[in-house]
């Protein structure tokens, strides 16, 4: 593979949530939304928000899997609408920015071999493609630079463009911004259904499966799978 930029996947591929963040950061977002719901005069029970929260993120789910963004906005109004809370939008906004801030809480865990991100970051201009979720591209950033690995020259985060992977468009907004054209890159994500898909429609001649976090099986098959970021080095001579 001789590709002229590399972009990655974010997700699943170079970062996950881990103990220590979910720890942390999920009982604050539980407690984010009961004060939100009795500052909105309609207070809850932990266990009903809960399981609002569930069944938004279940909604999230099945609005990616369309290929739709779902905005943490819209997020929050479900969980309102569900608790039967008035819809104040003003108080929604708030306490969307308020769950997307608690990411900041607790550290990412990096997955075997993203250091080599640096070494790569000296020879190829790299690039993020990535969905997104309560955590919005502007702090995804926050905790890149946290990890020591502000390294990336262009960024396509679905809550800034709209676009969900496999759409073709989402790829493209990272290619344009490095200047690389589709037929010159190379990506490298865990998915094989949008990373793989993704690429491989835009127009890239190689997708690279990451499957160190775990192996998800598709139809659309990767040109190489590895476990450990340190194995593209090998791939890239």
């Amino acid at each position: 593979m001789k590709p002229k930029a590399i972009t990655f996947d974010f997700w699943g591929t170079l970062f996950t949530d881990g103990e220590a963040f979910l720890e942390k950061v999920m009982p604050a977002r539980y407690e984010i939304l009961l004060d939100a719901l009795s500052e909105a005069g309609h207070p809850a029970e932990e266990a009903e928000v809960r399981e609002a929260y569930r069944q938004a993120s279940l909604a999230f789910e099945e609005a990616w899997r369309a290929g739709e963004h779902m905005p943490v906005y819209d997020r929050v109004a479900r969980i309102f609408a569900l608790l039967g809370a008035p819809h104040d939008p003003g108080l929604i906004a708030l306490t969307a920015r308020r769950l997307e801030e608690s990411s900041l809480l607790a550290d990412l865990k990096p997955l075997p071999g993203v250091e080599v991100l640096k070494e790569l970051a000296q020879r190829y201009p790299l690039a993020l493609v990535s969905d997104t979720g309560l955590t919005p591209g502007r702090l995804l950033r926050e905790h890149l630079k946290r990890q020591g690995l502000d390294v990336f020259q262009a960024f396509s985060f679905s809550d800034e463009t709209g676009f969900v992977k496999p759409r073709p468009e989402a790829f493209r907004v990272a290619l344009e911004a490095l200047g690389v054209a589709p037929e010159e890159a190379l990506h490298v994500g865990d998915l094989p259904q949008t990373d793989i898909k993704g690429a491989f429609a835009t127009g890239y001649p190689w997708a690279v499966q990451y499957v160190g976090l775990r192996e998800v099986n598709g139809e659309i098959k990767p040109t190489a799978k590895i476990k450990d970021h340190r194995e593209l080095l090998p791939l890239l001579q």
